[in-house]
């Protein structure tokens, strides 16, 4: 098909068409189908979130200083300052990782949404 030119809305309407021909087929062309390797991404991340969760709920309940006696104005008020728990630094580590692989990520793929 060649070029049209001139104004007429049909000869206006047929470049159009020339020009969207083009783009019919840029990407790659398929039928729709289930993105597996999403769903795992999706599902791992929210088992992996539950997990976490019930991780930090269990450590938080077994390992926690027990409450101290209300204070009456001159008793021990401050709370007992210890290392960071296992929990966190791994969460820590994981959440360091999670964003430079999407960064990374992003930076040489592109954002693909």
């Amino acid at each position: 098909m060649d070029m049209p030119s001139g104004s007429s809305p049909e000869k206006a309407e047929r470049y159009y068409l020339y020009l969207q021909g083009h783009h019919e087929a840029d990407g790659r062309v398929a039928t729709w189908h289930v993105d597996w390797f999403a769903l795992a991404w999706l599902w791992g991340f929210v088992v992996v979130m539950t997990l976490a969760l019930l991780w930090w709920i269990w450590q938080y309940r077994s390992t926690r200083q027990r409450i101290y006696p209300v204070d009456h104005w001159g008793g021990y008020t401050s709370e007992l300052a210890r290392p960071a728990t296992r929990y966190f630094l791994l969460l820590g580590g994981f959440l360091a990782a999670f964003a430079v692989a999407i960064i990374v990520g992003h930076l040489v793929w592109g954002q693909k949404f």
